[in-house]
């Protein structure tokens, strides 16, 4: 069976400002090896990926309110 596009689900949060600064700073300076440290390191890199690919979400919808560092 072939793997089909997974579902989205909103998260609503409000956090303090500080908060969302020192978010968008993590997400900035997270990477590739930050995720395969962290993921399952015995699942073809699919947790890795997703992890990289939630923290880029997480960093465009901090950028879109506003916190985005350069």
């Amino acid at each position: 069976m072939a793997d089909s596009k997974p579902s989205t689900i909103a998260i609503p949060l409000c956090i303090p400002q500080h908060e969302a600064l020192a978010l968008a700073q993590m997400c900035k300076r997270f990477g590739y090896d930050d995720a395969e440290r962290f993921a399952n390191r015995h699942d073809g890199g699919k947790e890795r990926d997703a992890i990289l690919d939630g923290t880029s979400t997480l960093a465009h919808a901090l950028a879109v309110a506003g916190f985005a560092p350069r």
